[in-house]
């Protein structure tokens, strides 16, 4: 559920990383001090955290995919549910020179095969139609050059539907914001309604979202109306970027939470499932909130996900409780299923597999076993 997005939240959100990194970085050193004598991974966890969870590895099958060609750190997009589409430097029998544009490629997960497609530069977004769009540079093409031009110019793209020759472009100041479903360009003033609003794209039919300063969103339909709307306190928890599902024509707002943010203890954080009709609102689970109190001396921060099983909660920087773990709604309990700390930021369309862009890359199978 990686490339989660450059649209409206982005800027929030890089503000938000950087105070969460200072205040974690501090956080690890005063907990470090206060057991000096034992290494993280020998400090038993207390009782009372422990009987909020249970430990569940094999859960859920892996696959090592020792053949994948390693993917340039841009993003990994499922095609459908057995195909990837990426951007690499390096394959059997080339490696690209540090002027040379990159290769887009599409490899098969059950089949352990890749084909090259025509396109060179690096993949920043797939559409649900199969739109795609390129930041295309390494060496400007000449007859496209300004004088105002640096030798790399990052505002160069490529876009047009996968499988069908591309158009290059350069892309405007002005055009800050990236749709993720079509994979287009716009401006915040397009969609404003003239209210100056934070808003954020969703699928062409659908509407969008509007963030009022006052900290409430809404979504607001293609016709003016107003279905819903929710408030978060934008000091310790926001309307993160949604997510589609497309198994349950739903989205999902992630919820990012931190043990050192201060003053946050006592918000629920919420995560967020919504249609254009109706919003749910989701809690973390006990184990986060207890995790979360000043007095836990164990750290840790993370973020949630949805996948077809449900939801998901990574936690990282804790001492002793790392890991992924899954809300098993059916069984009543949180389960750790994996130590490894494995995100699930590239779910297949099916929401039942995951790749985790270690290396070698591995696919979590999350339905096998499931009744879904």
């Amino acid at each position: 559920m990686e490339a989660i997005g450059q649209r409206v939240w982005c800027n929030i959100a890089a503000i938000g990383m950087h105070a969460t990194l200072l205040c974690l970085a501090l956080c690890v050193a005063v907990t470090c001090h206060a057991w000096p004598t034992r290494q993280a991974s020998e400090r038993p966890i207390p009782p009372e955290l422990q009987a909020l969870f249970e430990e569940a590895e094999g859960t859920f099958p892996i696959k090592t995919l020792h053949g994948m060609p390693e993917a340039q750190n841009i993003g990994v997009y499922w095609l459908d549910n057995q195909h990837v589409i990426y951007t690499t430097r390096k394959l059997p029998g080339w490696e690209a020179r540090s002027d040379e544009r990159s290769k887009i490629i599409i490899y098969d997960v059950d089949a352990g095969t890749y084909e090259e497609t025509p396109y060179r530069g690096d993949l920043w977004c797939v559409g649900l139609e199969k739109q795609v769009l390129v930041q295309d540079y390494a060496l400007p093409y000449s007859f496209t050059v300004q004088p105002s031009d640096t030798k790399e110019d990052t505002r160069y793209f490529l876009s047009g539907t996968l499988g069908q020759p591309l158009t290059r472009f350069k892309r405007p100041h002005e055009l800050g914001m990236l749709d993720p479903f079509s994979c287009r360009f716009y401006s915040n003033s397009d969609h404003n309604f003239g209210k100056g609003h934070m808003l954020g794209a969703l699928r062409p039919g659908d509407g969008v979202l509007d963030q009022t300063l006052q900290g409430h969103t809404r979504l607001i339909t293609p016709d003016g109306k107003v279905p819903w709307s929710v408030y978060a306190d934008r000091s310790c928890n926001s309307f993160a970027l949604p997510v589609y599902l497309p198994w349950l024509n739903r989205y999902f707002s992630y919820a990012a939470w931190s043990s050192s943010r201060q003053g946050c203890e006592n918000e629920s954080e919420s995560s967020w499932l919504f249609s254009t009709e109706q919003i749910q609102t989701l809690h973390l689970p006990a184990l986060i909130q207890e995790l979360r109190k000043p007095d836990s001396r164990l750290g840790g921060d993370g973020v949630t996900y949805w996948a077809r099983p449900g939801m998901f909660v990574f936690v990282q920087s804790s001492i002793g409780l790392d890991g992924l773990y899954w809300v098993d709604e059916k069984a009543g309990k949180l389960k750790r299923v994996f130590k490894k700390q494995w995100h699930l930021q590239r779910l297949s369309p099916d929401g039942c597999r995951n790749l985790v862009m270690t290396t070698p890359a591995v696919l979590i199978e999350l339905c096998k076993g499931q009744t879904q």
